[in-house]
């Protein structure tokens, strides 16, 4: 046997992993029979027993991946997985939007650039621009970080709508990153008034000790929040001049984007 056929057999199978393939197939399978895509047509393509093929249909139906063209009666991929791809396509937008800011704010700065985006009930660093210090940030693109101890996560909570921001307020859960990190719900939330009527956010050694942050909220071309920039310091690099360039250049720079 070889290497890799051994290391098939002993590597245990994910339960429902069949299942979800099968799902997956037959969602590329309808966009490529167009008008073809009825049940039958579906399951002669995919060589599957039928009612397997009912049961994955009637799943995805009623999750909203896929829907039946009340004309035609053929299937087509349905508006959930159509919000998705659309999510998807506004956060890689941003980037490709926000990036040149980045490096602007990062070089008139000289520090770190985090571009952050939400995802559940915390933040994902979408892109990043390195310091020219020899002291960097450990961060990573991909990297989740928590809403409620970070600039960009207090930045993007702010810039929401209260009916959204309360949706996001009873569910996170207030972990103490650092001892400064706030864990009370009424404290974030008077945090998060101030955030909105200065117009930027701090993150004061709240997510990582010897680190302040300072984020913005950024807005997509519909004018919705999006995410946020934020930009990091050491506190050794930090000064009462330093920060109030910093918060400027954010803002400045972000005005192109309006």
């Amino acid at each position: 046997m070889s290497e890799k056929a051994e290391s098939d057999t002993q590597r245990p199978q994910v339960q429902g992993a069949a299942a979800v393939t099968k799902g997956l197939r037959l969602l590329q399978v309808i966009p490529e029979l167009g008008q073809d895509a009825h049940a039958r047509h579906i399951q002669q393509r995919l060589g599957m027993p039928r009612p397997t093929v009912y049961r994955l249909l009637n799943t995805l139906e009623k999750e909203g991946f896929i829907e039946r063209n009340p004309l035609g009666g053929e299937y087509v991929l349905g508006r959930q997985l159509i919000h998705l791809a659309q999510q998807s396509l506004t956060r890689s937008n941003l980037r490709e939007r926000v990036r040149g800011l980045m490096y602007l704010i990062s070089k008139d700065t000289g520090e770190t650039v985090h571009l952050g985006v939400p995802y559940g009930c915390h933040m994902t660093f979408i892109d990043k621009v390195e310091s020219a210090e020899a002291v960097r940030m450990a961060s990573y693109i991909g990297m989740p970080v928590p809403m409620h101890s970070t600039s960009v996560g207090k930045a993007y909570l702010a810039a929401l709508d209260e009916e959204s921001r309360e949706q996001y307020l009873v569910q996170l859960q207030l972990e103490a990153i650092t001892e400064r990190t706030l864990t009370d719900r009424g404290a974030l939330r008077n945090e998060l008034l101030r955030t909105r009527q200065r117009g930027y956010a701090i993150d004061d050694e709240e997510n990582e000790a010897g680190i302040i942050c300072f984020g913005h909220a950024v807005h997509g071309v519909d004018g919705r929040v999006a995410g946020a920039i934020s930009v990091s310091v050491p506190c050794y690099r930090l000064k009462e001049d330093t920060a109030s360039h910093i918060v400027q250049s954010i803002a400045a720079h972000l005005k192109a984007l309006k």
